[in-house]
């Protein structure tokens, strides 16, 4: 049987560098508040992280840094002028229930970001969906009060202009901080994966679910990978093995339904936030798929049959690291 390894987060130098280069672009478009943002994300994850190891008695280890890309990647996905407030409480969600009470360190039950994203979506909608315009003056503790909906909301009822084709590849849309920027984001994710840092079986399995969309719905392949944080999503929510570890057959399967009914919530409800809900949804798909290999494995001998989509998630790395 032929195994592929995926690495950690913590051993992806890659992974890091284009978090950074995404924060920096944020940085760039929203000034000084966004940097107040992002690094109260990342303190109060590392916060969280000891609160929750305290109770658990255990130690901080280099490992856990990997819940603060977590939070770094739940505030890209907010407007920059989330209250800190909604900030703190949706990190620290995040980090305690989703990481440390759901699959901690081993196999997350949800994806982390999408888990903190999807408890301020539901407690503070107005403060999730309402953004400032690009280069607005943003100041640390004073909000605009030009807030109005995203692009994207714009983008699923009247379709794309071409006029907006510049702003949009280049992210001068109202939009959440790390996600409007379509050509960055394009870059980082051919750089992860031509460096094997993402999943390529749930990356063609969720590019092939919506490609089937196409067809069923009558959507537009090139709107739907153009906002909707479908792109940002695609990389950091269903792509990475770190994330949502699971078998290659069980990955492109699971990420085939998440395309298909991400564009399903797109075309059907102009649901801007479809990927987070469908990626969620999922999970249970993705872990039960992997279950149902993981006993085709143990009771069927497969050793003839040497082909890779039957390979399984090697977790010896992390295993050596953690010495648990």
């Amino acid at each position: 049987m032929i195994k592929k390894r995926f690495s950690r987060p913590l051993r992806r130098q890659e992974y890091w560098i284009v978090i950074a280069a995404c924060c920096v672009v944020c940085v760039c478009f929203y000034g000084v508040r966004a940097g107040a943002v992002l690094a109260l994300a990342a303190l109060t994850a590392v916060a969280t992280d000891f609160v929750c190891l305290f109770l658990r008695g255990r130690s901080y280890r280099r490992i856990d840094l990997s819940n603060i890309g977590y939070a770094l990647i739940m505030a890209m996905m907010f407007p920059a002028t989330i209250p800190y407030s909604i900030l703190i409480l949706s990190t620290v969600f995040a980090t305690a229930v989703g990481s440390h009470v759901f699959g901690y360190r081993r196999d997350h039950l949800f994806p982390p970001p999408a888990l903190g994203y999807l408890f301020a979506l539901i407690s503070w909608p107005k403060s999730v969906l309402n953004f400032p315009p690009v280069g607005a003056d943003l100041h640390l503790f004073h909000n605009p009060e030009d807030l109005t909906e995203s692009f994207s909301v714009a983008l699923n009822k009247d379709g794309l202009d071409k006029a907006d084709m510049y702003d949009m590849l280049l992210g001068f849309v109202r939009s959440p901080m790390g996600t409007g920027c379509i050509l960055l984001l394009a870059v980082c994710g051919l750089v992860l994966l031509f460096r094997g840092q993402l999943d390529p079986w749930k990356f063609l399995g969720c590019l092939l679910g919506m490609s089937v969309a196409v067809f069923l719905y009558g959507v537009s392949l090139q709107e739907l990978l153009a906002a909707n944080m479908v792109l940002f999503s695609l990389l950091f929510l269903i792509s990475d093995p770190a994330v949502n570890p699971c078998t290659p057959s069980a990955g492109w399967v699971g990420a085939a339904v998440v395309g298909l009914f991400t564009s399903y919530l797109i075309a059907a409800f102009g649901m801007e936030y479809a990927p987070v809900i469908a990626v969620i949804l999922g999970c249970p798909l993705w872990r039960g798929l992997t279950m149902l290999e993981n006993y085709f494995f143990e009771h069927v001998d497969l050793s003839r049959l040497p082909i890779p989509i039957f390979s399984r998630y090697d977790d010896e790395e992390e295993e050596d690291e953690d010495g648990e």
